[in-house]
């Protein structure tokens, strides 16, 4: 009975943090035409792994990470490689990266958190992943 008053808010969540990775994925498909694939990729992977190196399990709180790096990592390597496409690149890289780097490859360091409510997303990892659609619509 207690998971059906959760229930409705875990699915918002889940949908709330399926709009970034929509609009990355439409990105995606438009750079497949403009042929950038491989260096978005390239900035997609790097932004895994520096995610993934960055996020840590907090107690009490859940994975978090610094808000501002993935934003800043994936505008600044974007203007580097491709300057002229910039903002849609840097929106991929910084919406994937810390969503998979520092979300999905540490669900299992969720279980090493005791604590009740642990948060995926949040504590610096969601701020990551806005933060990386606002730089990246400030580059546009």
């Amino acid at each position: 009975m207690r998971l059906l008053g959760v229930l409705p808010l875990l699915l918002f969540l889940i949908l709330l943090a399926m709009l970034p990775f929509a609009f990355g994925q439409v990105f995606t498909a438009a750079l497949i035409k403009l042929k950038l694939e491989p260096t978005t990729a390239l900035l997609v992977v790097v932004g895994i792994f520096m995610g993934f190196w960055l996020a840590k399990p907090i107690e009490g709180i859940g994975i978090a990470m610094p808000g501002l790096f993935p934003a800043l990592l994936a505008a600044l390597s974007a203007l580097l490689r491709v300057p002229d496409q910039a903002p849609p690149v840097a929106f991929v890289a910084g919406v994937l990266g810390p969503l998979i780097g520092a979300d999905l490859l540490h669900l299992r360091d969720i279980e090493k958190i005791t604590t009740g409510i642990a948060s995926i997303g949040g504590a610096g990892t969601f701020d990551g992943i806005v933060l990386s659609g606002i730089v990246a619509a400030y580059l546009a």
